[in-house]
């Protein structure tokens, strides 16, 4: 999977690496004069082999030891001048002069006096220098004058020791010195464990832990395979050309520790490095094994035997390669940021998470909170494009500012169109923005003013997320707490996180979108079923009081006509008989009509009472048994009461229309948050084509207007069962 494509903007405004007021005060010119020393000391070792002097080694060998002194003194300059000569820098640079005169003499120690006298000092100055350096990388532990007591007995032990090695003697002088160099070493591992459980800072708990690993990796091997067995055996009992690749190994943790961890690159070097050292080391080690067990038994590999078992160890190393890469990935996120998780598979899940259509605002959480914890960010943060084209914050989740890098973002932080525009419209790419320290002075520049918002808010990645619409927001991300920048691996891995969040969050604005449109539809049909509850009040009234009254006065009328006509004229009193039975009838229906569009009693008295009289007038006009079950359902609002009333009205008018019979029953409860009404017949059923008809739509659309469902259970010569579901509001 490749990287994102993407703006990088270096920006060197960082003090520089040669700022000259870094040599003005004399203790930093003592150690101008250090290094010298040094080199000197190398230049007349490589000279003295050169012209056949020395204790009758290679070259080769000579030249293995003096290129790791010479990789040591450069590791202590590039610190002293990275880390701007602080008191932790000048002990590492005098470590390193003491190491690459200890290392570079390796191969000379016997020759002479002088040779012998540097390299013993070398030797015995070099781990009490790298134990105050320990102590003095820790902020909370400054250095004392009283910290050279440490140094007195290295001092008088140099001489005792210079003479055993020019003699070739192994007197207790020189016993004690090989003991003090791994006793120092020990105590500097031991300190930076301690400094590692009480690091303040994430930054500096990365650093103590590397540093704790560096430390480990040149004393274990070191005692283990030289001072042991020098001191107790008298001689080595491995050959000293495996010293340079100890101490190499020693250096590389060291210079993570202290130099790399300032560069941007530095999680790249150390994650793929230890990586692929480690599963090399397998493989080696694998071989190593079967040509251990070969040689044993005198097989040799073109032997059927011998051909066999590189076969299978092959086997096995291809089946062993996922789980020891796997594990030395979980090792380096211990090394690096101090616990095993695997980003890979967090970003694998936000990746799926991404995936699903979700409101604008979960989208924005799981982005900014999920992506600051999978990547171990200061913080994260999503500005959103707002209706007067500005950029509001939407969401953060941001930690404690820890350096000049990062910083809090206020909570009513706007960002207006043409920054950001000014940032993304000509080259519309994830911005990267990378602080460096430059050579020289002269070679120093401001943050450009195109991207200087965004700097001021310790952003190291701005992600533009485009929609349909244009540019939608950007998702701000601050530098990492263990290691400031993103390295090409973070990159690699954020890339299909870049690739899908505009997607995601066009998805999830249309989405919303929709939702916010059913919910306007819900309104609408809400203020619509309110206006026809109000002209069916309207119409009540007029047939109450205008046509019902009218009925009323002809039926009056009718009887007073009818006392009114003399004699026997049975045919005109037979006709008035039957106006008037009309007139009633007529009136009779008026007055049902005008009930059946504004039930009054379900503003008087509520939902069940009303109801109960609905269900006698339909026994009494239909004369179908109604069986009604309900329990007290507490107060409800208007539009739940009259959704219910309107539903129970039209499931009976279908079970008199419809089911063809004579009984059915309806239940009314209240539980889990929600009420229920259902009605059932045990007639002939719901045909198919009548759950789309007009009756069944509108109980649909009435109860959706409250939020509420319809569910309908039918079955041919069983009946129907009808039932409304409304969720209520705590």
């Amino acid at each position: 999977m490749s990287a994102p494509r993407i703006q990088r903007v270096v920006i060197r405004d960082l003090p520089p690496v040669l700022e000259p007021t870094l040599f003005v005060r004399p203790a930093n010119m003592a150690m101008l004069g250090a290094i010298g020393l040094s080199l000197s000391v190398q230049v007349a070792g490589i000279v003295q082999v050169v012209a056949g002097y020395g204790n009758k080694v290679g070259r080769f060998d000579h030249a293995s030891f003096a290129v790791v002194a010479l990789l040591w003194l450069l590791l202590g300059s590039m610190v002293f001048l990275q880390r701007r000569a602080s008191l932790a820098a000048r002990f590492f640079l005098l470590s390193s002069v003491a190491g690459s005169v200890f290392l570079g003499l390796g191969t000379l120690s016997g020759v002479n006096v002088p040779d012998a006298l540097l390299y013993t000092a070398g030797l015995l100055l070099f781990p009490p220098l790298t134990f105050s350096f320990v102590r003095a990388l820790d902020e909370d532990r400054p250095w004392r004058p009283q910290e050279l007591l440490f140094f007195v007995p290295q001092v008088l032990l140099i001489w005792p020791m210079a003479q055993d090695f020019v003699l070739g003697h192994k007197s207790l002088a020189y016993k004690l010195g090989l003991a003090s160099v791994a006793i120092f070493l020990l105590a500097a591992t031991i300190q930076a464990g301690r400094s590692l459980r009480t690091a303040r800072t994430p930054h500096g708990a990365a650093q103590m832990r590397a540093l704790l690993f560096g430390l480990l990796a040149g004393t274990l091997p070191g005692t283990v395979l030289f001072v042991a067995p020098l001191v107790f055996l008298g001689r080595l009992v491995i050959i000293t050309t495996w010293q340079p690749l100890i101490v190499l190994l020693f250096l590389i943790a060291m210079s993570y520790a202290t130099l790399l961890f300032e560069f941007s690159e530095a999680d790249l070097i150390v994650r793929q490095g230890v990586v692929y050292g480690v599963m090399t080391l397998a493989i080696v080690a694998a071989y190593g094994v079967l040509g251990t067990v070969l040689d044993a038994n005198r097989i040799s590999v073109t032997n059927p035997v011998g051909g066999f078992g590189f076969v299978v160890v092959a086997i096995a190393i291809g089946a062993g390669f996922a789980p020891v890469r796997r594990q030395a990935h979980r090792f380096v996120d211990w090394l690096l940021y101090g616990s095993s998780t695997d980003r890979w598979q967090l970003l694998e899940e936000l990746s799926a998470r991404l995936e699903t259509v979700m409101q604008p605002q979960d989208l924005e959480h799981v982005l900014v909170n999920d992506l600051r914890e999978a990547l171990h960010l200061h913080g994260a943060f999503l500005l959103r494009r707002g209706q007067d084209e500005n950029y509001r914050l939407q969401q953060a989740a941001c930690g404690e500012r820890s350096n000049r890098r990062t910083s809090i973002v206020p909570q009513d932080l706007t960002m207006d169109s043409a920054t950001v525009d000014a940032a993304f419209v000509q080259t519309p790419l994830p911005l990267l923005l990378v602080h460096a320290r430059p050579l020289l002075p002269k070679q120093q520049e401001p943050v450009p003013a195109r991207y200087r918002a965004f700097d001021r808010l310790g952003v190291s990645l701005a992600v533009p997320l485009n929609t349909r619409s244009g540019l939608e927001a950007v998702l701000c991300l601050q530098p990492k707490v263990r290691h400031v920048a993103f390295d090409a691996n973070d990159l690699e891995v954020l890339a299909p996180i870049i690739r899908q969040a505009s997607a995601a969050l066009d998805n999830a604005l249309l989405f919303a979108r929709l939702d916010d449109t059913v919910a306007e539809l819900k309104q609408a049909y809400v203020r619509m079923a309110h206006e026809q509850e109000v002209e069916r009040a309207r119409l009540a009234r007029e047939l109450h009081d205008g046509t019902s009254q009218e009925l009323a006065g002809m039926i009056t009328l009718t009887s007073v006509l009818e006392r009114q006509i003399d004699g026997d004229n049975s045919a005109a009193r037979q006709t008035l008989h039957l106006l008037r039975q009309q007139a009633e009838d007529s009136y009779q229906g008026v007055r049902r009509s005008s009930h059946a569009l504004r039930p009054v009693i379900l503003d008087g008295l509520g939902l069940l009472p009303a109801l109960r009289r609905f269900l006698e007038q339909f026994e009494q006009r239909t004369h179908i048994a109604v069986e009604i079950s309900a329990t007290e359902v507490g107060p409800l609002s208007d539009e739940v009461e009259l959704a219910l009333f309107r539903v129970a009205q039209e499931c009976m008018e279908n079970v008199r229309k419809h089911s063809s019979s004579a009984t059915a029953r309806l239940r009314l409860n209240r539980r889990d948050g929600q009420v229920t009404l259902s009605v059932t017949d045990a007639g002939c059923g719901i045909h198919t084509n009548a759950e789309g008809g007009i009756g069944m739509i509108g109980m649909r659309e009435r109860l959706a207007a409250v939020g509420g469902t319809l569910r309908v259970e039918s079955a041919p010569e069983v009946g129907a069962r009808i039932e409304a579901l409304i969720p209520l509001a705590e």
